[in-house]
């Protein structure tokens, strides 16, 4: 797996999730969760289960309020998965 396979799956994951239409193809790297994406700490939690369904991996994030953008949510699945990170 790539880091933009992992990108891509985890926007279609964050899509889904929020309520307004917003494709996947407009969640950038860069986007951040709460602020741009109104992900708030119990969406948060659960998307670490659909993560963790998705890739079939257990994302170790101490507190989910550490995930800020979507690259830090990428790099937390691309470490678990033993895949280089995302710059």
């Amino acid at each position: 797996m790539t880091i933009q396979q992992i990108h891509m799956t985890l926007a279609q994951l964050i899509a889904q999730r929020v309520d307004r239409r917003l494709a996947a193809e407009r969640i950038t790297l860069d986007s951040r969760l709460r602020e741009d994406l109104g992900l708030d700490s119990l969406a948060m939690t659960e998307m670490l289960y659909e993560i963790e369904e998705a890739f079939g991996a257990t994302v170790e994030v101490p507190r989910p309020e550490t995930l800020v953008t979507v690259r830090d949510a990428v790099n937390a699945i691309a470490i678990e998965l033993q895949v280089p990170l995302a710059s």
